[in-house]
């Protein structure tokens, strides 16, 4: 004896077109129950929970998207902090009219002045100076001669 035939008897003809065409989709229990993947169909406290835990799911992602975006915008804000301060452009706090130099009577510019924060902060390193320190690869070969199985 084969199984019994699952259907879907749609209320309005025009229903089944939403289906069809993507616009609605069947709860994942009604699915399960039509496929024979689950032996009774879904009760309606079932179907309620999931809903809830559907929207529970929605709502944390969109606190877990405005997190992750607030973040992005936090980190990008820090790069360009940290990019003009190693460009040397004044950053926020200083006025854009401060000068990057001083022009003398004479024309010719003068050196802008280091402040204490620039002296302390080391340089620096060049990564292609720890390369030149690689030591060179040798050859290997076993001390002792290899034992086989049986020998």
């Amino acid at each position: 004896m084969g199984r019994n035939v699952r259907t879907v008897v749609y209320k309005n003809s025009d229903d089944m077109w939403d289906y069809v065409g993507g616009q609605k989709r069947l709860a994942i229990q009604w699915s399960a129950w039509l496929a024979h993947t689950r032996p009774n169909p879904p009760t309606v406290e079932e179907l309620k929970v999931d809903a809830e835990r559907q929207v529970r799911v929605k709502h944390n992602a969109s606190l877990i998207e405005a997190r992750d975006r607030e973040e992005g915008e936090r980190l990008k804000r820090l790069r360009a902090e940290r990019h003009a301060e190693l460009v040397g452009a004044p950053s926020r706090g200083e006025s854009d009219s401060a000068p990057y130099h001083e022009v003398r009577s004479t024309g010719e510019p003068e050196p802008a002045t280091q402040s204490a924060e620039q002296d302390t902060i080391p340089p620096t390193p060049n990564p292609w100076d720890a390369a030149k320190n690689v030591p060179e690869t040798e050859a290997w070969a076993p001390g002792r001669p290899i034992r086989r199985r049986g020998d």
